[in-house]
């Protein structure tokens, strides 16, 4: 086993991590109402945009973007688009999710990354 290096690469990204508040789980009880243990902070989605320098540069952004980063998530629990909230606002996203936005993002590994 190598040694891990004590200094690592950052890659020229700032990630974006969406933690799911109430209104999220009680819309996901509602689609599945036997299944209350379910927990989606369990696992939080992380985006990764391109290098923006400061956060307040990242949450415009994110309130230019925040339909299709609140339809992934609701995609992830539920693929039916019919079952998802109508007339989604940039209110109701924030109220749904908070949102972290992280500058320094390291890569460990030497793999190159890959997309699927």
């Amino acid at each position: 086993m190598e040694p891990i290096p004590y200094f690592y690469e950052a890659i020229d990204r700032n990630a974006i991590l969406l933690r799911p508040q109430k209104p999220f789980y009680d819309w996901l009880h509602t689609v599945y109402p036997k299944d209350k243990g379910r927990d989606p902070q369990d696992e939080c989605n992380i985006y990764l945009i391109h290098e923006m320098g400061s956060n307040e540069v990242v949450i415009d952004w994110i309130k230019e973007h925040y339909d299709h980063l609140f339809a992934n998530e609701l995609n992830d629990w539920n693929t039916d688009e019919d079952r998802w909230p109508k007339d989604r606002t940039y209110a109701m996203f924030a109220a749904w999710f908070t949102v972290e936005v992280h500058s320094m993002v390291l890569d460990l590994e030497d793999d190159p990354v890959t997309k699927e």
